[in-house]
């Protein structure tokens, strides 16, 4: 009879063992279920974070290419307008050049032919005659049309000035 008792208590042991691991072995499989179930939800939202971080750089990439090209239609026209006063600033400056040389040319009349020339006054610079001496019986001002000198305007046709 020990010996059946003995068997008895042996198996009872071994079947408490058994459910023991498979307790063990359930619950391992069920934390292992939730562990990958965990994982699963992590990559899940890093796979939305980094979806979302893609879509705000498009966005942003798409802001900058639309400031971009806003800021070259800008230069575009500002350097076209540089161009065009670069332009008048050529045409002025001969046209200033032309207009001192014909002032040059009338002081120099002037001083050759002034019968009221003034020592005191060797420039040809009158202040009671509007700062111009007049010797010659016209009116010596070079800003007058109606002087000695038939003045015209220096124009500089747009097709001579090629800007790059």
């Amino acid at each position: 009879m020990a010996s059946s008792s003995g068997t008895s208590y042996t198996s009872l042991s071994d079947e408490d063992t058994k459910m023991r691991m498979e307790q063990r072995k359930r619950r391992r499989m069920d934390s292992n279920r939730e562990s990958a179930r965990r994982s699963r939800m992590r990559k899940r939202k890093q796979l939305e974070d980094l979806t979302a971080e893609v879509d705000r750089l498009k966005a942003s990439r798409a802001t900058a290419h639309t400031a971009l090209a806003t800021v070259r239609q800008h230069y575009m026209a500002v350097e076209a307008e540089n161009c065009v006063l670069r332009t008048q600033l050529g045409e002025l400056n001969n046209r200033l050049h032309a207009l001192n040389d014909i002032v040059n040319f009338i002081n120099g009349l002037n001083n050759n032919n002034n019968n009221n020339y003034n020592i005191n006054n060797p420039n040809g610079f009158d202040p009671l005659n509007n700062g111009f001496v007049s010797g010659l019986g016209i009116d010596m001002n070079p800003w007058s049309v109606s002087g000695g000198v038939n003045l015209h305007p220096l124009m500089a046709s747009g097709d001579l000035f090629h800007c790059y």
